[in-house]
């Protein structure tokens, strides 16, 4: 059966969860009842609910639940109040385009808050003296449940499904460095909306490898970075690890998992201008677009 995405929409100003599959969004409550109003709810019986939704998709009555596309705003993707672990240096063809050698492949990552998440077709503001901003396109997992201690085996079994996420960055040295603490990655990457990621939650069951998919991002349809997450240093299952083995993981975080190569930093190029256009995809998970505008 075609996979299908969680999609956060609102309607009128109303918040909505639907199942979004070959361009068309179907309201949850209109498929399967009143019973899930949103992701956060989706997640404490989520291979029930998902089974559900797949049936209700794949019966006569899923046309009576399509939603005009013209009417639909989406919001960013995960739950409510989700913050995200933001994995960094973490493909090889990246680490080879900055020309850093012997890192190793211990895993790194930051904390964003849910405040720097930003929705699929939505304006990214540039922060406040901003003039180097920098595209990253990412596979971001969705936790399904309490992830504590985890040991890599089993760390799979804890991710609901998988988005798409474009980990757009500060690269000004003015406003990143501090003489004492060295990179300042609150001013760097967790700016409002700074961070978009969707469109969809796409079930971690239509992705049976999220070692080996396609994904990439274009910048006014010029392709800026193509590559595979088979080329992460440390894939998926030990972030998992690593990060549960420090903190307790919760339903509706994010695992952004790092970018490939292919960043205007590291090739001295062009950064973003207002009105550019980036589209990030992933195979299997859609593709996430966005422009870029001045300070809000």
């Amino acid at each position: 059966m075609p996979p299908f995405g969680l999609a956060n929409l609102s309607v009128e100003g109303e918040p909505l969860l639907a199942a979004t599959r070959d361009g068309a969004a179907y309201a949850v409550r209109s498929l399967i009842g009143g019973w899930v109003g949103s992701l956060d709810e989706a997640l404490s019986g989520w291979d029930g609910f998902v089974d559900a939704v797949e049936a209700a998709l794949d019966g006569p009555d899923a046309p009576d639940a399509l939603l005009d596309p013209a009417a639909v705003t989406f919001g960013p993707a995960g739950g409510v109040r989700s913050v995200m672990w933001c994995a960094g240096a973490n493909y090889t063809d990246h680490i080879a385009e900055m020309g850093v050698a012997g890192i190793g492949d211990r895993s790194f990552h930051f904390l964003s808050p849910s405040t720097a998440r930003n929705a699929h077709g939505a304006t990214v503001g540039r922060p406040v003296g901003a003039r180097q901003l920098d595209w990253e396109v990412e596979l971001a997992a969705v936790i399904g449940r309490p992830a504590r201690r985890v040991a890599a085996g089993d760390a799979l079994t804890y991710v609901a499904g998988y988005t798409v996420a474009n980990d757009v960055s500060v690269r000004d040295q003015d406003l990143i460095r501090h003489p004492i603490f060295g990179v300042d990655w609150t001013a760097g990457k967790n700016a409002d909306g700074l961070t978009p990621v969707g469109p969809a939650v796409v079930p971690a069951r239509f992705v049976p490898d999220p070692t080996n998919l396609d994904l990439g991002l274009t910048v006014n349809g010029t392709v800026r970075q193509q590559s595979n997450t088979s080329r992460m240093i440390v894939d998926l299952r030990r972030q998992i690890e690593a990060l549960s083995a420090l903190v307790t993981l919760q339903p509706g975080d994010l695992i952004l998992t790092g970018t490939p190569a292919g960043t205007a930093a590291a090739h001295g190029g062009r950064y973003l201008e207002d009105g550019d256009v980036m589209v990030a995809t992933i195979s299997g998970l859609g593709s996430l677009r966005n422009t870029v505008g001045p300070a809000a």
